[in-house]
């Protein structure tokens, strides 16, 4: 277990080196997206924009006598290119679950990569794109984390509406755990999630956003409704708020209420973010 841990932090220091090595060589080039005329906006998972943010997540569980899970995450995404994205999300996580054998609530969580962002295409008002995240088993306690490693594919299919103020989007996600702590479960799920985007003026957006979980360990489906509202007050920095409601399910993602806030800071000014087409 000493051995797996130490491997696990050597690659964790090694993939973030990489990673933020490609952040002073992004921010001094020029970012090609603002030559494409498609809607650009980072509320729409497949556009590639080079951009730091910063959440926190609140969500409120009533099984187990009720417990409470409030996560701050530190993300930078890199554009390589025209085609080509990395993720990076840090988290540190509270964990109000009575845990008997007494871990600390607060701590890091699994931190995750996305390994590989790949547009398959992309055209002035549609794009489709897929992309290789990993979760690693990083958590300080069983409290923070899963306790597995996660092997995350995800597809993602975005177009713009014939109002030109209106982003649909729809993507499809499989999560399969591997290795890790034995004695914790195994995860195999897909998360469908539809997005619709909505412009109100160049400076707000708002975004609608449906979860529908399968698990195929335990069986069953379970949903989650999002609603945000997006800002623009600088043109290279977005702040948002968003309200979360389970709607029904037993997956062990599914949390009974939330709430999000979060700002965004983007490396690379894009001409299109925050702007709709008249």
């Amino acid at each position: 277990m000493k051995t797996n841990k130490t491997f696990q932090l050597k690659l964790i220091i090694s993939i973030l080196l990489l990673h933020f090595g490609e952040v002073t060589i992004v921010c001094g080039q020029v970012d090609t997206l603002t030559q494409k005329p498609v809607q650009v906006n980072a509320d729409d998972p497949s556009q590639f924009l080079t951009r730091v943010e910063i959440f926190n997540e609140f969500q409120h569980y009533d099984r187990s006598g009720g417990f409470n899970l409030n996560q701050t995450v530190f993300r930078t995404i890199i554009k390589l290119g025209k085609r080509f994205t990395t993720r990076v999300d840090v988290p540190l996580v509270n964990n109000s679950f009575p845990y008997p054998q007494g871990y600390a609530s607060y701590g890091l969580g699994d931190i995750s990569f996305r390994l590989l962002g790949y547009r398959i295409r992309q055209t002035k008002r549609s794009a489709v794109t897929a992309s290789l995240e990993i979760s690693l088993n990083t958590a300080s306690t069983p409290a923070q984390g899963a306790g597995k490693n996660m092997l995350i594919p995800l597809i993602t299919y975005s177009s713009l509406l014939k109002d030109n103020k209106t982003i649909a989007v729809l993507t499809f996600q499989q999560t399969n755990s591997f290795s890790g702590d034995e004695a914790r479960p195994d995860y195999s799920f897909s998360k469908i999630q539809g997005i619709l985007l909505h412009y109100w003026s160049r400076k707000m957006w708002s975004v609608v956003a449906p979860e529908l979980f399968i698990d195929y360990i335990n069986g069953g489906t379970s949903m989650i409704l999002k609603g945000r509202m997006t800002f623009a007050p600088m043109p290279r920095m977005n702040i948002w708020v968003q309200a979360n409601a389970g709607l029904y399910g037993d997956f062990i993602a599914r949390y009974n209420w939330g709430a999000e806030a979060g700002a965004r800071y983007f490396m690379v000014r894009a001409r299109g973010i925050g702007k709709t087409s008249n």
